[in-house]
């Protein structure tokens, strides 16, 4: 039976909240349930369900496609309940458990009835005939949004033509309000891409290498505006960079529309993060085999949505995906997918040497110089410990700095002091490691 590969970390990213993770713990051993079993539909999908008792008997099913779809007769206002994702869980640590059956009972039936009719009215929805778009109008919409950031532009360069005739430590003593009025005019002239820019200065001044950062910062905004004004002399795919930076947004319809053929794309790691508008993202790096490049896919979550669980590491799947316009594009939209397994043996690709990597961030910088995060994929290299920092060394004896998220001490275990594989973001700094492996054995770092 075709099914998506779940583990138990996975499963628990679907409870609303943390208080729904420490119920279902408490529920998810196979000893609770009653019954566990599974079925594979004639159109690829797959069903599992089991009863619990509690108060009553509570009846939790769960279609296995993407997304996951769930129910439960439980009256729990949370979806999805603790039942659920007990239920998950369980599947998870024990899939072996899952009886498979060509009958499903009444209750599960209706759970997919339901599933099927939503997603037919969703694809008949999507049949329609598009609007039809007034263009004089959409026209006219743009023309004025073109205004707009144009006038918050002209601003922004004398504010920052001001700032830096004064100099970075007659900045670093500038009250917050001084930032906050920039950042806020960025915002009303729909320039939200230059508004976090300013706001990175004013966190590079009170950095501890402030100097050094705010400098780099100032020369990054700069360098945008001054892109700006010769917009339409750049090349289109510039273009669309220098546009999204400021913070136009390229429409995912069109984006969609230029999709490549498919291809079997690895997961090389993911890093969750959160906006000052309590807007939460993933970062979710793939590795596609056939074009041999990475590739870069946001999901976002906003107020008390979840982000859907993440790819596990090391796993690998076909899918078609389609590439956001860009100089050197990272960015994609997956459009369509396959069951993403996990990859034995996996495969050898990234880069040999750091050399290697540092040429491409040239040529990467050379086609857009606005890059910030370079994916690399670094093999054969051995984390060491010098001058209180941390460095990954490769064969050739040139090493980089690198920072983790969690502690070191799981790495080192897997490294033993001999060469691993780690991926990570490369800001030009140092490298953020997210995961590493050796030979069959991959870790979340």
């Amino acid at each position: 039976m075709d099914t998506p590969q779940i583990s138990p970390e996975q499963a628990f990213q679907y409870a609303p909240d943390d208080s729904s993770v420490k119920a279902a713990k408490k529920l998810a051993a196979i000893n609770h349930w009653q019954s566990v079993q599974q079925h594979a539909t004639t159109d690829g999908k797959t069903l599992i369900w089991g009863e619990i008792r509690g108060s009553s008997l509570y009846q939790a099913s769960i279609i296995l496609s993407e997304p996951l779809n769930f129910a439960c007769n439980c009256p729990s206002f949370k979806k999805p309940c603790k039942h659920s994702i007990a239920l998950l869980v369980c599947y998870a640590n024990t899939t072996t458990a899952f009886t498979a059956t060509h009958e499903i009972p009444a209750w599960v039936d209706k759970h997919l009835t339901k599933q099927s009719d939503a997603a037919a009215k969703k694809a008949e929805k999507a049949s329609q005939p598009a609007k039809v778009v007034d263009e004089v109008a959409q026209a006219k919409r743009s023309a004025a949004r073109e205004k707009k950031v144009e006038a918050g532009i002209t601003e922004l360069q004398l504010w920052l033509n001001d700032l830096i005739r004064s100099g970075l430590a007659h900045a670093k003593n500038l009250g917050h309000n001084h930032f906050q009025r920039m950042q806020q005019r960025l915002v009303d002239g729909q320039a939200t891409g230059l508004a976090t820019m300013v706001d990175s200065l004013q966190t590079a001044l009170a950095h501890r290498d402030w100097q050094q950062l705010a400098a780099a910062q100032v020369g990054r905004i700069q360098l945008l505006l001054s892109a700006y004004s010769k917009l339409a002399t750049l090349p289109e795919p510039l273009q669309a960079d220098i546009r999204t930076l400021i913070g136009w947004n390229t429409p995912q319809e069109q984006v969609l529309a230029n999709a490549s053929p498919a291809e079997d794309w690895l997961v090389l790691g993911h890093k969750e993060l959160e906006t000052d508008n309590n807007v939460r993202y993933r970062r979710q790096w793939l590795w596609g085999m056939n074009s041999q490049k990475p590739a870069l896919s946001l999901v976002f979550a906003a107020g008390f949505q979840n982000l859907p669980p993440a790819y596990s590491l090391g796993v690998m799947g076909n899918a078609v995906v389609a590439w956001y316009p860009s100089a050197w594009p990272q960015r994609i939209i997956i459009k369509e997918q396959s069951v993403f397994k996990r990859a034995e043996p996996l495969p050898h690709v990234g880069f040999a040497t750091i050399a290697e990597a540092l040429e491409q961030q040239a040529e990467a910088l050379a086609q857009n110089p606005f890059i910030s995060l370079l994916p690399w994929l670094l093999n054969d290299v051995v984390p060491q410990y010098e001058h209180g920092q941390w460095w990954l060394r490769d064969n050739q004896n040139q090493a980089i700095p690198f920072m983790l998220q969690g502690e070191i001490w799981p790495l080192l275990a897997l490294s033993g002091g001999h060469p691993v594989t780690v991926f990570g973001e490369w800001d030009g700094q140092q490298l953020t490691a997210l995961s590493a492996w050796q030979g069959q054995e991959v870790l979340a770092l």
